[in-house]
């Protein structure tokens, strides 16, 4: 072999390696996986799930004092899942960084940014505020077969961005 063949193949087997190595690191892009979060996450989902079965029929609100403790459970729950989840630390590097900046000029006035980089905590925090204005209503008014549906199918809809979200994570 001579000496410029042995040159190039040197070279070729540090670009190999090297590519090897870059192929290897991961660049984390989203918070660690967090069992806990994801058993919260499913056990409120079974919570929010019976109580809108509860109320499947419709409800009165002169009755509603017998329902009041299963508001507050389920809601109680998805506040604390909500600061669990938000709680875990967030990777820090270019790419996350360009991304959240481009997330930040995309995102309405209204929304908090801090939230918006972990979608499951938006969506569990959309959850709890389903969950608060269906309990208002029920207070004011009582709720009818066709409330408790519309609600119900809001509260899915984010329960199931935040569960597939969770899931993701675990891979």
């Amino acid at each position: 072999m001579s000496v410029r063949n042995l040159s190039s193949w040197w070279r070729l087997q540090c670009l190999v390696l090297l590519l090897c190595l870059l192929n290897a690191c991961a660049m984390p892009l989203a918070p660690a996986y967090d069992k806990a979060v994801s058993d919260g996450l499913n056990a409120a989902n079974t919570d929010a799930m019976t109580l809108f079965a509860s109320l499947s029929l419709g409800v009165q609100k002169h009755d509603f004092a017998s329902r009041a403790e299963q508001y507050a459970q389920v809601i109680g729950k998805l506040d604390a899942l909500a600061i669990s989840a938000n709680a875990r630390p967030v990777p820090k590097n270019a790419v996350t960084d360009k991304v959240n900046a481009v997330l930040d000029k995309s995102l309405p006035a209204t929304a908090e940014k801090s939230d918006a980089r972990l979608p499951s905590v938006t969506a569990i925090r959309k959850i709890a505020e389903t969950v608060i204005k269906m309990r208002d209503t029920d207070v004011k008014q009582g709720l009818t077969t066709y409330e408790v549906i519309a609600f119900k199918q809001q509260a899915s809809i984010y329960f199931d961005q935040a569960i597939t979200y969770e899931n993701f994570l675990q891979r």
